[in-house]
């Protein structure tokens, strides 16, 4: 039995994993994305604690390392990342400098959608979406069978103007993430409760409790969530939209009024089903430690 790290770096905490060839998760452990570290080296110090306690468990084969923003993949550089004000930062490089383990690169979208697409919601369907609902929105493009990137820029669907009310971190107002992010969700709860510190799994049970303002923050999201859905079925015709991410948990409450709102304005464009992601909140998990493999099998 071999044995990977999948690490996770999103705008909010650091998700990371000890998982074994069968894909069976042995241990996790979360921590703080360190903030306006524009060098990435706290970013990689914690990274590298993470992998080193791991690897007193089991002999490490390889570390998968996902991150958000646009990315070039093959350099292993991050481009750009509002969420964690990264501008052409050689990351992986930078943590294989720091662990001297090999690091399998990718984006923390497409990663997860790679799961997804083998042995989840996405399984035998050519043409797909998979949108992780988290601190921001991306979308993994599945496109006659394979993952479309244009180098690392394409999918950053939290982007598309839903005509939102708030500002985003790219500099506009208007934007899906500003508007349907967790981030978001929380952030416009807070503005119109008074309340704060309230998580999304917390105004999630509100709204099933039927709370006003939960409500409306939710009705907003949503909304703003199938507009932008809308315009990714006419231009791309998915046979199933795959959401995943933290929100994924809201199961129906969430899929509902897309479900809906889709139903009343789609006419000649094909109708995806929507679904939530087989691995839930932990497909970029699995399709991180998916990739962490391939790296492993590839050096053989």
């Amino acid at each position: 039995m071999s044995y990977v790290v999948a690490v996770d770096v999103g705008g909010t905490e650091i998700k990371s994993a000890l998982v074994d060839s069968d894909f069976n998760v042995i241990a996790t452990t979360t921590a703080p994305t360190p903030k306006a570290d524009s060098t990435g080296a706290e970013t990689v110090k914690t990274i590298a604690a993470i992998v080193l306690e791991f690897a007193k468990q089991q002999s490490i084969s390889a570390v998968g390392l996902v991150v958000p923003g646009a990315l070039d993949e093959p350099a292993g550089t991050s481009r750009w990342s509002g969420n964690l004000q990264w501008n052409n930062l050689p990351i992986r490089d930078l943590l294989h400098a720091a662990i001297n383990i090999p690091v399998a690169f990718s984006h923390d979208v497409r990663t997860a959608a790679v799961a997804e697409m083998r042995n989840g919601a996405a399984k035998g369907a050519r043409n797909a979406i998979f949108i992780p609902v988290g601190t921001g929105i991306a979308a993994a493009l599945i496109i006659d069978g394979e993952i479309r990137s244009a180098e690392g820029f394409a999918g950053e669907i939290g982007h598309i103007d839903v005509n939102g009310k708030y500002p985003c971190v790219c500099g506009k107002s208007g934007c899906l993430e500003a508007a349907s992010s967790t981030l978001a969700i929380s952030k416009a709860y807070e503005a119109q409760s008074g309340k704060t510190g309230t998580t999304t799994e917390e105004i999630y049970r509100l709204v099933t409790a039927g709370d006003a303002v939960a409500t409306q923050v939710w009705n907003d999201a949503t909304a703003a969530m199938a507009r932008a859905c809308e315009t990714l079925i006419t231009i791309l015709a998915p046979e199933v939209i795959v959401f995943g991410g933290g929100l994924s948990n809201a199961g129906e409450t969430f899929l509902k009024p897309i479900r809906d709102y889709l139903d009343s304005t789609l006419t000649f464009q094909r109708k995806p089903r929507l679904e939530i992601a087989h691995y839930g909140a932990k497909a970029g998990t699995i399709g991180c430690a998916m990739l962490a493999f391939d790296l492993v099998k590839a050096a053989k």
